[in-house]
């Protein structure tokens, strides 16, 4: 039993059941909301723009606000969810989202400022809430469908967008007009049911307790999640118990006590820090700026909700596809293919400009959907459960850093010439195809704590 470790229980003891669809039930309304809410500044970018009469700075400003709350949030995130807990830091998100009503508020904002303001609250909360569900899925499912979860986790963030558009097709009479204050109530709902959900049929992390050395309250949560998998469940025995233990002091013990954000630096985790940090703020750079065009742009070239749809739906078949292969080719195979893809499809886009920019789009969304649904579990994976919720928070905060740069960027170049971002992001997509090519490891079927192992 002396080699016994918390994913042997897991995959072995609690194995897979009703407490991993329950959890999934739950958190994956964090995937949605960050979904639907995407989309509905998509929108809102265009409808306030015509209907407020904004200028360019205006624009920026209110398409730069929920990225900017999202990176405060994120940083908040990876600071104190390895303290206090990943449930709690989820609970107390939706409580505050829900106390605000930050969401529903904006239906009656009457100014710009007003909106601003509510727009940086909702992301300031949302971003302490969107880390913490990949990695409280990724802590309680076995490794073999561990890789398959995370990406259906994922997919929810599509469904979010759908769900949005489905209001768009209710409430809006084009994609830049409509009733948009009658979006903003209902897309509220999935919060309150996320708050209540949270509450009172979330559980927190055994792995988490037992890493922090809360081992009594680790082993009590893996025997609820055994017999709540199994009726048949026999509680962890002593040696069981003992093995864990020593899983633990050998795994965290030294890690636990000199945890800081330098260490993501140390020479663990350096090989993994610099690229995630480096590919999350290169892609969400052009990540969010392409997003914040494709409203205007579609506006522009007479395009309608229909074929946005279109550019939405694409994404679904695109999590069939990761889901099939992810526990089997691995993460990265998927990753650098999405990101080779992505970029013809984008230099296809820019070359042949209106003639090609549906059919364009479509294929970039797919593929890059395929790409965005691989990194997530790629890195959070690669950092031990000590550092795990400080380094892919860290890392989703400096993305959402860029993101709420790339206004700055990206409108004014849209405004001289409407296709000249996507030319920057070929450049983007090549400097990312590099990184992922020295990535170091890929965990795909194996155990989240192991030691750090370079790749030749």
């Amino acid at each position: 039993m002396n080699n016994l470790s918390f994913d042997d229980i897991l995959s072995t003891r609690i194995k897979f059941g009703k407490v991993q669809i329950q959890t999934f039930l739950i958190i994956s309304l964090i995937d949605l909301l960050d979904g639907s809410e995407f989309m509905f500044l998509q929108l809102l970018n265009a409808i306030i723009y015509k209907e407020w009469s904004l200028s360019l700075s205006q624009l920026i400003v209110l398409a730069t606000v929920f990225n900017f709350g999202q990176f405060i949030g994120s940083l908040i995130c990876g600071q104190f969810s390895d303290y206090t807990g990943r449930k709690s830091m989820l609970v107390w998100s939706c409580l505050l989202q829900v106390l605000k009503i930050s969401m529903l508020l904006t239906a009656f904002v009457q100014d710009l400022p007003q909106l601003i303001i509510l727009r940086f609250c909702f992301g300031l909360l949302f971003g302490i809430a969107l880390p913490i569900s990949s990695i409280l899925m990724a802590e309680v499912t076995p490794l073999h469908v561990r890789g398959q979860f995370i990406v259906t986790l994922q997919m929810m963030y599509i469904v979010g967008r759908m769900w949005m558009l489905l209001l768009a097709f209710i409430f809006l009479d084009s994609i830049a007009t409509g009733n948009w204050r009658a979006i903003a109530v209902t897309n509220s709902i999935p919060c309150f049911i996320c708050l209540i959900g949270s509450i009172l049929y979330l559980h927190e992390s055994p792995r988490f307790l037992i890493s922090q050395g809360n081992i009594k309250e680790g082993i009590e949560g893996i025997n609820f999640m055994g017999r709540f998998n199994d009726k048949d469940y026999v509680d962890l025995q002593e040696d069981e118990i003992q093995a864990l233990q020593q899983w633990r002091k050998a795994t965290f013990e030294q890690q636990y006590d000199k945890k800081s954000f330098k260490e993501l630096f140390n020479q663990e985790n350096l090989p993994i820090t610099w690229r995630a940090y480096s590919l999350s703020i290169i892609s969400m750079l052009m990540y969010s700026g392409l997003y914040i065009i494709i409203p205007f742009l579609f506006d522009e070239e007479e395009k309608t909700l229909l074929d946005l749809l279109y550019t939405v739906l694409i994404e679904l078949p695109a999590v069939l596809v990761v889901v099939f292969l992810i526990d089997k080719i691995g993460r990265l195979p998927i990753v650098l293919i999405g990101t080779v893809t992505s970029m013809i499809a984008v230099f296809i886009i820019w070359y042949w400009r209106a003639r090609y920019l549906l059919l364009g789009l479509i294929a970039f969304k797919f593929f890059n959907r395929m790409t965005f649904l691989s990194f997530t579990p790629l890195i959070l994976e690669s950092y031990s459960t000590i550092y795990r919720s400080l380094g892919i928070g860290t890392t989703i905060a400096f993305g959402r850093a860029a993101g709420f740069l790339s206004p700055a960027i990206i409108l004014p170049l849209y405004q001289k010439d409407n296709y000249s971002p996507f030319l920057a992001s070929i450049f983007i997509l090549i400097i990312m195809t590099i990184i992922f090519a020295t990535y170091p490891k890929d965990l795909t079927r194996k155990p989240l704590d192991i030691k750090y192992e370079k790749v030749d």
